[in-house]
């Protein structure tokens, strides 16, 4: 296994198992921040998932739509959606989750029923993953899907990112425990790096940018874990099998994103 698909198989794990985890305390105790949380981590591990299937021997079209759809569309505006709907007004958090749902749903179908010439269909099977991932040179979807990768991408990057930071500011203004801190900052983490790591491919360097999605990952699974407003209570997925239960401690009586 080359390192792309081993990274990148590693970032599916880590995004899929924090998935599990925060969707059973939603469960246990509905927020809609936990379910778009939820949301965004799947779409992570399944975009995660068809890379590393592809990297691993050739892509194939499914692979490809499925790492565009999940990962390009659907991911960073569904953890941004989290966030705001944690930090924001609840009644523009659901017009926002709206938008994005309706653009989510036009890009799916787009997307699934988007044919792929003979050569793009050769340039996936010998191609690196490299230059498959290049969504600059390799363009083999409708142009308008680039547009709502944008519309989708940007502000749901920002919203994790800023409401981290954010929140991290707060949490130092009030002295508040240095967990919550560390928290927001893997929470920042995991918005930077990707994004970082995979601007690297423009290089032709494929093993950063895999790295950065698994850095991600790991950063997004370890902020959550810390913060209090998802994991009060840690216990065995989908059962009453109670590990530990913790008590948040308040600050400023002030709700957070850790």
């Amino acid at each position: 296994m080359n390192g792309t698909a081993l990274f990148t198989a590693l970032a599916a794990i880590c995004a899929l198992l924090a998935a599990i985890f925060i969707f059973d305390q939603h469960l246990g105790r509905p927020r809609p921040h936990k379910l778009m949380w939820t949301l965004g981590l799947l779409f992570y591990g399944l975009a995660a998932g068809a890379e590393s299937f592809g990297a691993a021997s050739h892509w194939t079209v499914a692979e490809y739509k499925v790492w565009y759809y999940f990962g390009g569309i659907l991911t960073a505006a569904f953890l941004g959606l989290g966030t705001l709907f944690l930090l924001g007004p609840r009644r523009v958090a659901w017009v926002a989750a709206a938008i994005a749902i309706v653009i989510g749903v036009y890009a799916g179908v787009r997307i699934a029923f988007a044919p792929f010439s003979a050569a793009d269909v050769q340039t996936l099977a010998t191609a690196s993953t490299a230059t498959v991932t290049n969504v600059r040179a390799f363009k083999p979807l409708p142009g308008d899907m680039e547009a709502a990768a944008i519309i989708m991408n940007i502000p749901g990057a920002l919203l994790l990112f800023g409401g981290a930071v954010w929140s991290a500011w707060q949490f130092w203004r009030k002295n508040a425990p240095g967990y919550r801190l560390l928290s927001m900052a893997l929470l920042a983490l995991g918005s930077v790096f990707p994004s970082i790591l995979t601007g690297l491919q423009a290089l032709g360097n494929t093993s950063g940018a895999a790295l950065g999605e698994f850095l991600g990952a790991v950063c997004l699974l370890g902020g959550l874990l810390i913060s209090h407003d998802v994991f009060t209570v840690f216990r065995v997925p989908f059962t009453r099998i109670t590990i530990y239960e913790r008590r948040a401690p308040a600050v400023g009586g002030q709700s957070s994103a850790g």
